[in-house]
């Protein structure tokens, strides 16, 4: 009797629910209040993320964000690239600064506010990616850690690294290569292979995107039409579209007459300097990136849920081929040359965040399915919220709470470029825009800030010490030029970081440049200016590390 009055109980609570009408309104109910949740998530995450990028918007450029203003203010000026400015990066990030720029102002804020658009636009483009493969939960998730992951202080992703516009170009190409491959389009496909071959020229690590791209293009073609024909054909295409823009680049450069410089710095010594990792110091490479690796690691832990996923998820299965090959290409664009800085590594959280998005969904979805109450099926919407909050948490003083100028110094503590702002501004008021300067040292920032051109193409000094074949002939050629060019004014960064000596020794051959500078300086320069470095310690000129401005005498 008992066994039967608890069915009774049951059955008559129990089956009005289930029907098929009730399901459907309250999975209808759900739906909405997701896309109510989702909606204000990404609205706050904007709002917080736009806020810090223009609360820091005065903070001082770094030295790779200078190389890239003062080239893209070269191009601006109608100088080609290679030819006051030498790298052995490729053009690309050059040209996305001469357009931001263009838009915005050469100036820092200028350079700030088009960094905060790269971002959001980053962020949009990670988002429509994950909601075509996993909905709209995970792309909010994907999203919100994308933003929070790519404002963190330890991976430099404040400053405007090359790394963002590999990501930009990167996102675009795999969108397009998605649709190319449901409409079988050979427009969106050649259009897919161009974004790669724009990857590509943001900086050289890009390639790997490109490469990821045609294997699984060609995998999914195979599996499709087992044509090689249509395989040929199509990657054809693709390969033609990621070519063009590194051959128009080429043709460029050879119209305006700096092919000769194009190529040997981005292919001679670009690739000597691929050889001059030490292999034995590897692992300590790998050990100084492990704390910007893990961190932080709530979300991280999001993120291996969702690589579970890929096996015990339904849609995770559906499109684990396209995120394991994506993830991986990610990882080895990151340790391409093994160098491991910190930026590098900005190239990683579009897949990271991914798959902490799929982790999400694909655990409501399993709860979802389950059929359990509402209250069970919010907690992984509610360990995704506290995962987010702890990490921003975790970021608050650097974000909200110390002034631009601090947060740049947590960044490049002893670098001075703060410092060589002020520089600059003496350069600025001291000068003409038809003088040239000169920097013994590596602080391109300086050429940018000043609005002054450099009597050198070197505007870096590192690959003038390196244990490389051409070091020698470099020094050479930047004596040769600032001779030849007799510079109104000439810094010398007495900073070890500038140079990256890693011990002294004057009657070593690298040194002979700085022999050289103290001959040339005592001949034609008087000294007319010093600016402490805060904080730096390797310095050989003076008592504390300084820049020293020289300005040429009368003796000349």
């Amino acid at each position: 009797m008992i066994a039967k009055f608890y069915n009774f109980v049951t059955d008559s609570v129990s089956k009005p629910e289930m029907r098929p009408e009730l399901v459907e309104a309250r999975e209808s109910r759900a739906h909405l209040r997701l896309q109510y949740f989702c909606s204000a998530t990404l609205l706050m995450v904007v709002i917080i993320f736009a806020f810090v990028r223009i609360r820091l918007r005065t903070a001082p450029l770094e030295r790779d964000e200078g190389e890239y203003a003062y080239a893209g203010q070269l191009m601006l000026q109608g100088v080609p690239p290679y030819q006051l400015a030498y790298n052995m990066k490729l053009p690309g990030t050059y040209a996305a600064y001469a357009l931001m720029m263009a838009v915005f102002g050469q100036t820092v804020v200028g350079i700030r506010l088009g960094m905060l658009v790269v971002l959001l636009t980053n962020t949009l483009l990670l988002f429509l990616l994950t909601r075509r493969l996993f909905g709209l939960l995970a792309a909010t998730v994907a999203a919100a850690n994308y933003t929070l992951l790519a404002n963190r202080l330890w991976t430099m992703s404040l400053d405007g690294h090359a790394t963002h516009f590999i990501v930009l170009a990167t996102l675009a190409a795999t969108l397009l290569l998605l649709r190319a491959i449901d409409t079988q389009s050979k427009t969106i496909l050649f259009l897919s292979g161009l974004c790669f071959g724009v990857a590509f020229l943001m900086k050289q690590h890009g390639a790997m995107f490109a490469v990821f791209g045609a294997l699984f293009w060609a995998w999914s073609e195979w599996k499709q039409s087992r044509s090689w024909r249509r395989i040929v054909f199509g990657g054809s295409i693709f390969g033609g579209g990621v070519a063009l823009p590194y051959l128009l680049v080429c043709l460029v450069v050879w119209y305006e007459g700096v092919f000769p410089q194009f190529w040997f710095w981005t292919i001679q010594y670009g690739s000597t300097y691929q050889k001059l990792l030490v292999w034995r110091d590897l692992w300590l490479r790998f050990l100084i990136a492990w704390p910007w690796v893990k961190r932080p690691i709530l979300t991280l832990l999001t993120a291996g849920l969702g690589l579970t996923a890929l096996f015990w998820s339904r849609r995770g299965r559906e499109h684990a081929v396209f995120v394991l090959g994506f993830t991986l290409f990610s990882v080895i664009a990151v340790c391409l040359g093994f160098y491991l800085r910190p930026h590098y590594f900005l190239v990683l959280l579009p897949a990271v965040s991914l798959l902490s998005g799929l982790g999400i969904s694909a655990t409501y979805e399993y709860l979802q399915r389950r059929n359990v109450s509402s209250t069970v099926m919010l907690i992984p919407i509610v360990f995704f919220l506290i995962t987010y909050f702890s990490g921003l948490l975790g970021q608050r003083k650097f974000l909200f709470e110390m002034d631009p100028l601090n947060v740049h110094r947590q960044m490049h503590l002893a670098h001075g470029f703060a410092e060589a702002a002020a520089v600059a501004d003496y350069v600025k008021t001291h000068t003409t825009e038809q003088d040239r300067i000169a920097i013994l040292g590596s602080e391109p920032e300086i050429y940018f800030l000043s609005g002054r051109h450099s009597a050198t193409g070197y505007i870096y000094t590192y690959p003038l010490l390196e244990r490389q074949k051409y070091a020698l002939r470099m020094q050479e050629e930047m004596i040769h030029e600032i001779e030849g060019s007799r510079p109104k004014l000439l810094i010398v960064a007495d900073n070890q970081l500038s140079w990256g000596w890693d011990d002294w020794n004057s009657s070593e051959p690298r040194m002979y440049i700085f022999n050289w500078m103290l001959d040339f300086l005592s001949a034609h320069y008087d000294l007319v200016a010093e600016v402490p470095i805060e904080k730096a310690l390797g310095h050989q000129l003076g008592n504390h590390s300084c820049f020293y401005i020289f300005r040429r005498n009368d003796n000349n």
